[in-house]
């Protein structure tokens, strides 16, 4: 999947991140903020036909974060997902995401997005 175009951490869009999580202190980027950057990163992938992801069937089922150092407002940022792994479990699919996100004076962090895609009634 292609790397993103850069993309502003602003201090609007963590207040807001914030918000939505219910936390009064926006002064710093809480560290599950790359999420909001990180998961529209696949929608390349994720929205592909050939691809053939059935939204109804995928249930969110883990995130993980590796830090080479804090996300700040002000950063610039570009997202590189790739597909880290897919694997069957009991007819389930894991499909695994692995996003790295750069700044301009480096790495950032690494993401994990672990998505459960339910088999069909036919598999």
């Amino acid at each position: 999947m292609p790397t993103t175009e850069p993309v502003a951490i602003t201090a609007d869009s963590v207040a807001r991140f914030a918000a939505a999580l219910g936390l009064r202190d926006a002064a710093k980027v809480p560290p599950t903020y790359l999420i909001s950057l990180t998961f529209p990163a696949a929608d390349p992938l994720l929205d592909d036909s050939d691809f053939g992801l059935d939204w109804s069937k995928v249930l969110h089922r883990e995130q993980r974060f590796a830090f080479h150092r804090r996300p700040r407002v002000g950063d610039e940022v570009t997202c590189t997902p790739t597909i880290e792994s897919i694997k069957t479990v009991a007819g389930n699919d894991l499909l695994v995401l692995r996003t790295a996100v750069d700044g301009t004076d480096g790495p950032v962090a690494e993401v994990w997005t672990t998505l459960f895609v339910a088999a069909g009634e036919d598999e």
